[in-house]
C-alpha cells in the first residue's frame, strides 16, 4: 500500500496528538492507521528526526557534512514552500476509510524506531507497548511535510517545547533550540 495523507490533531481530553496515517491500496481504498502520541515521545521522536536528517546529509553528501544543519534547514524550506504552492496543506483529510488494519482506536505509541540509508526514504516504525506496530516510508518531501505537521500541532497542544529546524532562525533572528 501507498501512503495517501498524514494527520495530526491535539486531543486534549487526552493531552495526546492523533497522528492518523492513510494508506492507498492497489484496487483504490483506503485504510488507515491511528497512533496516540504523548509529549515524551514526540520530544524523543523530534531529537531523533533532526538527528537522522542531518545524518542523511553527512552520508549523502560527505563533502558538505559540515554544514548539514544549514543544508537541512534549506532542505525543510524549499520541501515545505512546494507542499504549500501545490496545495498540499490544503487538502482536507480523506474520511471514507475502508479498513483498519490494526484497529480503529488509536494505539498507545511508546517507541519510534528511525531508520535512514542514502537514497532510501526515511523509515519511522511506530510501536506500542504490546508490540503493535507499523513502519511508514517518507520522502524527502513528506518527511519535511510530516515534520511541519508535528511543529503546528504541538504548537496547539501548548506543551511548552518549541520544535525547531536546525540552520534555521527563531522568530526574532535567533537561530532556535530545541527545549
Amino acid at each position: 500500500m501507498n501512503l495517501h495523507q498524514l494527520q495530526a490533531t491535539y486531543q486534549s481530553h487526552e493531552d495526546r496528538i492523533l497522528f492518523r496515517a492513510s494508506f492507498k491500496a492497489e484496487d483504490g481504498t483506503l485504510h488507515e492507521v491511528r497512533a496516540a502520541l504523548t509529549r515524551r515521545l514526540v520530544k524523543n521522536l523530534w531529537a531523533g528526526l533532526i538527528e537522522g536528517l542531518e545524518t542523511q546529509v553527512a552520508l549523502e553528501r560527505p563533502q558538505a557534512a559540515h554544514a548539514r544543519a544549514e543544508i537541512v534547514g534549506l532542505q525543510h524550506e524549499a520541501c515545505v514552500s512546494a507542499m504549500k504552492e501545490g496545495g498540499n496543506f490544503n487538502n482536507a483529510y480523506e474520511s471514507v476509510i475502508e479498513g483498519y488494519p490494526l484497529g480503529e482506536a488509536a494505539m498507545l505509541i511508546t517507541t519510534a524506531d528511525l531508520k535512514i540509508a542514502p537514497g532510501q526514504p526515511f523509515r519511522i516504525n511506530f510501536a506500542s507497548v504490546e508490540g503493535k506496530g507499523f513502519e511508514i516510508a517518507l520522502t524527502q518531501p513528506v518527511l519535511h511535510g510530516f515534520c511541519t505537521l508535528l511543529k503546528e500541532t504541538v504548537k496547539n497542544a501548548q506543551w511548552d517545547m518549541t520544535l525547531a529546524m536546525p540552520g534555521m532562525a527563531a522568530p526574532g533572528g535567533v537561530p532556535a533550540l530545541l527545549n
